[in-house]
């Protein structure tokens, strides 16, 4: 799979709170969050820790019984399943190793709280994250490399694109758990009613949002991230995004890029969110026709009277997907925590538990494998969204990791939308992109 440069969720930063739990002798066997509230499901008793950065031996035999804290942001049904899977294996693991998850809130709050305690030394042993959320600590991160060398079934069974993406900081950083990609949800029955099927690419996307400007008078498209779709647009027209040194798309194919995106909102086509927050609220109302989202967000629409389409993102000359959703990271310096904390992880990215997790919260499973079971097969039978992202898998794009990409998201969100809502012509939203981008770089 072609890895190439992203954008990731933005997010803030605030003070965190609070000290962790950690390992002892004696231990027992015990694209969207809303929760705001810390929720515990175990308690785990304070420990020293060994500091190292790398992974510890491979050899995991002789772990001794401990608690290991995990930072999450679950919410719903996601949060009930990753309970459950945590569940078994703090009773099933031969080891008496201990679980303890803590819910940090939305994925704000959990990367706020890392920052703060990055710079406190109190870190947890386990984390969700996004690599970018990472770039200014991940000298803190555990080097999972031997881990994956000597005490994994077979690392090469993990979707390639998640494997590149745990592997951008030069070393293996860190595991897939939450995967997601973008999707095309879309109001299929006004679809067939015009005649029309899915487009597949740009060309075709212009064409359906002209019939359907005509005979119902709505908007064909929006997009619930603005800089995703900007990264994945560029990328399906063979287009750099961004280095650590600035823009990559001031060119003939980033103007080009720039240029259709300002057509389709200029002539009506596409629309912003608004006060709607997220898409799924305005096609749920069918006051639009199709919109791009995380393949997560179909339980969040309502298709009463109408039937939901889903379908792989338009290309140009080349197809390209963003890849979302965090991985699992490790920042334990006690060797026994480690030993502990990659049994856990071993556990949740077996096949059949990354199987019964996609099927359960609308994830992706993270491995081929687990793609390619009869167990998953079948479930994509009836589930129309999981075949339009599994569709993707080999044109994945992954998001950078430096300093200063998190920002970068952030101003080609506000740049584009200004821009957008001034009707500018292209050369004028693409130098203003350029210039909110190098000044978001050169900080």
């Amino acid at each position: 799979m072609k890895l190439k440069k992203g954008l990731a969720v933005a997010l803030t930063a605030t003070m965190a709170f609070g000290t962790l739990t950690g390992c002892s002798s004696n231990g027992s066997n015990n694209e969207t969050t809303t929760n705001g509230t810390n929720e515990t499901t175990s308690v785990a008793e304070s420990t020293s820790a060994t500091e190292t950065t790398s992974g510890a031996a491979a050899d995991n035999t002789g772990i001794e019984s401990c608690t290991i804290e995990f930072w999450h942001a679950m919410s719903n049904k996601q949060e009930e399943e990753l309970t459950a899977l945590t569940e078994k294996f703090n009773a099933e693991n031969e080891y008496g190793i201990t679980v303890n998850l803590t819910n940090q809130g939305k994925y704000s709050d959990l990367s706020s709280k890392l920052t703060a305690n990055a710079a406190a030394d109190t870190l947890p042993d386990l984390a969700q994250a996004y690599n970018n959320w990472l770039s200014s600590y991940s000298d803190k991160l555990v080097h999972l490399d031997d881990f994956v060398a000597n005490d994994f079934d077979n690392w090469d069974d993990i979707v390639s694109g998640y494997r590149d993406e745990n592997s951008q900081f030069g070393f293996i950083s860190g595991v897939p758990f939450n995967k997601s990609t973008y999707v095309l949800f879309y109001n299929k029955t006004l679809f067939d009613e015009l005649g029309l099927t899915a487009p597949t690419t740009w060309d075709e996307l212009l064409t359906v949002a002209e019939t359907i400007k005509t005979e119902k008078g709505i908007e064909t498209i929006g997009w619930d991230d603005l800089a995703g779709m900007f990264q994945a647009m560029l990328a399906q027209n063979e287009c750099d995004y961004i280095d650590e040194n600035g823009a990559l798309f001031d060119n003939e194919k980033g103007l080009e890029t720039v240029e259709y995106i300002m057509n389709l909102y200029n002539n009506g086509y596409a629309r912003l969110v608004g006060d709607d927050g997220y898409f799924s609220t305005t096609i749920s109302n069918q006051r639009i026709a199709s919109y791009v989202g995380s393949s997560t967000g179909a339980s969040y629409i309502t298709a009463d009277g109408w039937e939901l389409g889903v379908a792989p993102l338009m290309s140009k000359t080349d197809k390209a997907a963003n890849a979302a959703g965090t991985n699992i990271v490790m920042f334990s310096q006690d060797t026994n925590k480690q030993k502990a904390a990659w049994e856990y992880l071993k556990f949740l990215t077996t096949a059949e538990n990354t199987t019964e997790w996609a099927m359960v919260t609308g994830y992706l499973p993270v491995r081929t494998s687990a793609y390619e079971s009869s167990e998953y097969q079948t479930f994509m039978e009836s589930d129309p969204t999981s075949v339009a992202a599994y569709s993707q898998a080999d044109s994945f794009i992954s998001q950078p990791a430096f300093e200063g990409s998190y920002d970068v998201m952030q101003v080609v969100n506000t740049t584009l939308e200004e821009q957008i809502y001034a009707q500018a012509d292209a050369q004028t939203a693409l130098d203003a992109l350029v210039a909110a981008v190098n000044e978001a770089l050169q900080k």
